[in-house]
């Protein structure tokens, strides 16, 4: 990519959203000269946490509370937000003007080389398989990068490579739809498991395990695909037909009898094996590679022991957006308060209702309509231990307070997603702690 390959050129950002990628995308294109214009249906006062991110960049113009037609024809190159879904009518308006489109996972492959991207989807287990795989690396002494969905634009990023550098990016379903666009698959390629999610978005299930099976599209018999082999869906013939690579099978069974580990749950030795199988791939001595893993002590918002309090103990799960995660999470605390509820995105919630009767000592729910799935399909018995409905987190937590006592562990694992109350899982994340620290402060 060249130096003033976007000087002057007119760059639309269609979607800026609350997570990184808007921001991001707006701050690049802006630092390279281009003239950029924002757009989003959201206004001002919701979009403030990212304008105050970009304020310092005067020329970027902005377009909010809507989109327009004429922002479009204006454009010389469009920057889809992962969020914008392909039947968005000034999408189809753009594809119809013959608007070159891209995310920003496009731009970012323009200066990474497929062939150092060790690249991380699946449901759940994303972010902590790519943690995990980036500690070891760094512990190897290897020029490693990582990148994707941790809180900062893949944009940010882009400074950094050089031609020997490591990639490790945590790639979700909608940026795998960007490599599929380019022909391109990461030489290394792990997948951590298929729940159901994001059925909002997409026709099926099957249509979502289509877009995660991309990542191995264009792999070759060069290539590795890491493959979680207690994953039903990922692990089978159906999954696995058409694939060219090399299949590694990982389990927490590889990892030696007398490992360790800081992670809670049993469900996080799967991310721990996956990392384990990449090391060995790439050759990094055994027991450098375990130290590096026995060593790590998780990621934020991931099971996140937020405080101890009276021997009380306070666990931050809000990246748990679907039932499957938050009733792993269920298994590994049995008998805790259960924080959770928020909106659905199209999931079954019986096995989550199911996990309640049978680990939750008592919930607290946030309102929302994923909350109200789950209470139609808690048992009789199980309808008492809900202690109510809120849509303030402090007034939940002072009654938690009140219930709480000594040896119990509250642990916040909503289940659904947070757009009725929150910007999204990480704002919640955000102020859940935030209300933790005022309420559980004497």
């Amino acid at each position: 990519m060249t130096n003033n390959q976007y000087r002057e050129k007119k760059v639309l950002i269609f979607g800026l959203g609350l997570n990184e990628g808007g921001v991001g995308s707006a701050k690049f294109f802006a630092s390279k000269g281009a003239e950029v214009l924002v757009t989003d249906i959201k206004d001002e006062t919701v979009l403030k946490p990212s304008l105050d991110k970009l304020a310092k960049f005067s020329s970027i113009k902005y377009h909010l509370g809507g989109h327009l037609n004429e922002d479009i024809d204006w454009a010389d190159l469009i920057i889809r937000n992962q969020a914008i879904k392909p039947d968005n009518p000034y999408l189809g308006y753009a594809i119809n003007k013959g608007k070159e489109i891209k995310t920003d996972v496009e731009i970012f492959l323009e200066s990474a080389d497929p062939g150092n991207i060790i690249g991380i989807t699946g449901t759940k287990g994303k972010s902590t398989t790519s943690s995990l795989i980036y500690e070891v690396l760094k512990a190897a002494g290897k020029k490693v990068l990582l990148a994707g969905n941790i809180g900062k634009s893949v944009l940010d990023s882009i400074e950094y490579i050089e031609d020997d550098t490591l990639i490790i990016l945590e790639i979700s379903s909608f940026q795998l739809e960007s490599f599929d666009s380019l022909n391109v698959s990461p030489k290394y390629a792990v997948i951590t498991n298929i729940y159901p999610d994001h059925l909002n978005y997409y026709s099926s299930m099957d249509a979502y395990v289509a877009a995660k099976k991309l990542i191995a599209k264009y792999q070759t018999t060069e290539d590795f695909l890491f493959i979680n082999k207690e994953d039903k869906t990922i692990n089978s013939p159906d999954f696995l037909s058409g694939v060219k690579s090399q299949i590694i099978l990982y389990s927490p069974e590889n990892l030696p009898k007398n490992f360790k580990s800081q992670l809670p749950g049993e469900h996080n030795f799967s991310n721990l094996a996956a990392a384990f199988a990449v090391s060995n791939i790439l050759e990094i001595p055994q027991s450098l590679t375990l130290k590096a893993l026995e060593d790590f002590k998780g990621v934020e918002f991931r099971l996140q022991l937020i405080k101890e309090w009276n021997g009380i103990k306070i666990y931050n799960n809000t990246t748990a957006t679907a039932p499957e995660p938050a009733i792993e999470s269920l298994k590994t605390f049995p008998n805790c308060i259960l924080i959770a509820g928020g909106m659905n995105k199209g999931l079954d919630y019986k096995e989550f209702a199911e996990a309640i009767d049978k680990y939750a000592k008592s919930v607290y729910f946030l309102e929302g309509d994923a909350t109200d799935a789950i209470s139609h399909q808690l048992s009789a018995l199980s309808q008492k231990k809900v202690k109510g409905q809120y849509n303030n987190l402090e007034s939940l937590l002072k009654d938690v307070k009140e219930l709480a006592k000594g040896g119990d562990v509250i642990l916040f694992s909503p289940g659904a997603t947070s757009f009725n109350l929150f910007q999204n899982e990480f704002d919640r994340g955000r102020k859940f702690n935030e209300s933790v620290q005022k309420i559980f402060s004497d």
